[in-house]
């Protein structure tokens, strides 16, 4: 056999070609609504008080919470191709049914039943009608728009036509006496008061914890991103990581017991040279050096865009210092002068970095030393943002809190473009590094969630004495958020997940290869009748009372904030995470333009701005992702 015929390499098939990291992350469906949801909370942290504070988030949370369990179930019925018109009345029909299931018969004309009994058995009153609305789209063939459209208007009319018909008034009410009460309210409407709940040790687990999870979320971002190397293991560059992981805790430290300039200079600087240490250790011990790493010549279009970059940026900058940050004043409608200034800044500034961040990925022909030149660019230009942000404001959020995250992201921006410039980039999968990444993820996501449950959840005396705001957390809360994760796991990974993309994608096609489309369907439909259920006990037991017309025209809100999370109005694209970030970002939208003292009338021209720009990115995306496909 001759050398060449040894050597030749198999043709590549470009479809499975490796796809970079941030190239995976961002052909995700609910990456625009990520993005968008902390565009928009930084916005209004930047022109209100609220935002930023655990009252604020509590608020964000309570309303989001019946939003997101509804958007979550509907963003799953769309990835299965249909529509529920009947959502957001079934909500209140469900809260409207236990009532008058549990009172007693005679002057209110209840039931009269335990509820023990009625609890469950509205349950599956509302199992039920999804099974209904399921059954109707498989036998009539109708869209699933007219058959819950005339769902809708059943149960519209039956709360209205049966308040009055029972109690004469279209409130029924008042669920407190029933038995069972206190256990079923301590289940869907109990509270937690965090002005009750001191532990003077929470800053430090907060730190800890936050700190400790964006560390394994950055070790994980450079697994999944450079190639393993393929030799041994160089033990050295384990040693390294150790002494920069020490010298970085050592700035930490620093920061934490210095409170004048000189200081926190001196702690920013220790956790910068131990951060690129550590990470330049990690990466010698884990990953391939470069043998070539190109030249530094750029390309005419990526100067060109390096120069819009900037341009964009000095725009931001301009912005910044000819209007007031603490003019609250009216400037024109709807802005004051400080909004105005803050949507200018983001505005400008965003497309400044995410221009800068379009040339270094094109640089990338260039040679690795091209765009790590320009990510070095990415975090000086990062960096000076932050001393001007700090100059400009006399706020302690500013001065403090966004100064610190904005030299923290330079930093991490700088040493992603050094070791770019170092170490060779995977060019192939790699499932063992796919899969320590994975975990290193999760393990940090649930590192930070930890942090953030203890900084929200509890209080400190510096804080009582201060006389902070008091904050208190609901039950449903915590039900959002465990739905939330139970459907991102079911939808990611279960057999009906995988059949719910099928029918969705193409419901025939999906019948031919053996998935039970019409039961999946079915499913679905009841899916989204049991969270209407859920939605229903939650304000049945909040409010005591509810009203004929409670829940009618919000399956609206469900669909608008499923189609800003990402998920497609024609089906098969789209997952349960995106619905709850756009729940997230339509409770932010409501509560944010009152805290920015905006006329609060005007929150539904937010509402068609965001679904427009929802619509416009999700299509963008989809189309990227095929792209890449391909």
């Amino acid at each position: 056999m001759s050398d060449t015929t040894a050597t030749a390499a198999p043709p590549s098939d470009e479809r499975l070609a490796y796809r970079g990291v941030f190239q995976r992350l961002f052909i995700r469906p609910e990456i625009g609504a990520m993005i968008g949801a902390v565009g928009i909370w930084v916005f209004f942290w930047a022109v209100s008080i609220p935002f930023g504070t655990a009252n604020g988030a509590s608020g964000i949370l309570d309303t989001a919470s019946i939003l997101g369990i509804m958007a979550v179930a509907v963003s799953v019925l769309m990835v299965g191709g249909e529509f529920d018109l009947s959502s957001g009345a079934n909500t209140g029909a469900m809260g409207m049914l236990v009532i008058l299931l549990s009172k007693e018969a005679g002057e209110f004309g209840g039931a009269g039943l335990t509820l023990w009994v009625a609890v469950p058995l509205s349950l599956v009153v509302a199992l039920g009608i999804g099974f209904f609305n399921g059954w109707m789209v498989e036998r009539t063939k109708l869209p699933s728009f007219i058959v819950t459209l005339g769902t809708f208007f059943v149960l519209r009319g039956a709360k209205l036509g049966f308040s009055k018909l029972i109690v004469d008034q279209i409130q029924v009410g008042d669920i407190r006496d029933a038995h069972g009460y206190d256990f079923w309210y301590a289940i869907f409407a109990s509270e937690w008061d965090r002005t009750t709940h001191q532990l003077e040790a929470r800053d430090a687990i907060y730190t800890v914890a936050v700190l400790g999870g964006i560390a394994l979320i950055v070790l994980a971002l450079y697994e999944m991103q450079f190639e393993r190397r393929r030799d041994a293991m160089k033990s050295a560059g384990m040693i390294e990581f150790a002494i920069g992981l020490g010298v970085t805790v050592a700035g930490i430290v620093t920061l934490h017991v210095t409170d004048d300039i000189a200081g926190n200079v001196l702690g920013a600087a220790i956790i910068a040279v131990g951060s690129l240490v550590g990470l330049h250790g990690y990466a010698t011990w884990r990953f391939e050096p470069i043998h070539d790493r190109g030249s530094l010549v750029l390309a005419p279009d990526v100067l060109r865009l390096i120069g819009i970059g900037v341009g964009s940026l000095v725009l931001a900058y301009l912005a910044a210092i000819i209007w007031d940050s603490d003019n609250a004043d009216n400037f024109f409608f709807p802005f004051t002068y400080q909004g105005f200034r803050a949507t200018l800044m983001m505005v400008f500034g965003g497309a400044g970095f995410t221009v800068l961040a379009v040339a270094a990925n094109r640089a990338r022909r260039d040679g690795h030393l091209a765009r790590s030149a320009i990510g070095l660019l990415m975090g000086l230009l990062t960096a000076v943002v932050a001393f001007v942000v700090r100059a400009q404001s006399e706020s302690v959020k500013f001065r403090a809190e966004a100064f610190s995250v904005l030299l923290a992201i330079a930093l991490m921006i700088v040493v992603w473009a050094v070791l770019g410039s170092l170490f060779e980039e995977r060019i192939r999968t790699n499932a063992r590094a796919d899969k320590l990444g994975g975990r290193l993820i999760a393990g940090g996501l649930v590192m930070i969630a930890i942090g953030m449950f203890f900084k929200l959840m509890f209080t400190i005396q510096a804080e009582i004495d201060a006389d902070i705001a008091p904050a208190k957390f609901s039950m449903r809360n915590f039900w959002f958020i465990v739905f939330t994760v139970v459907m991102v796991w079911v939808l990611g990974n279960t057999r009906f997940g995988s059949w719910t993309f099928a029918v969705g994608g193409n419901k025939e096609a999906a019948r031919q290869v053996g998935v039970p489309a019409a039961r999946t369907k079915t499913q679905l439909f009841m899916l989204v009748s049991g969270a209407a259920w859920l939605v229903g006990m939650l304000l049945a037991f909040r409010l005591n009372t509810i009203q004929a017309n409670t829940g009618n025209g919000l399956e609206f809100d469900y669909i608008i904030a499923a189609v800003v999370g990402g998920t497609l109005l024609t089906g098969g694209y789209g997952t349960a995470l995106g619905g709850a970030i756009g729940a997230l970002i339509v409770a932010m939208g409501t509560l944010g333009i009152p805290f920015a003292r905006w006329n609060s009338d005007w929150r539904f021209l937010f509402l068609g701005v965001i679904l427009l720009l929802a619509v416009v990115a999700n299509r963008s995306i989809r189309t990227r992702a095929e792209s890449l496909r391909r």
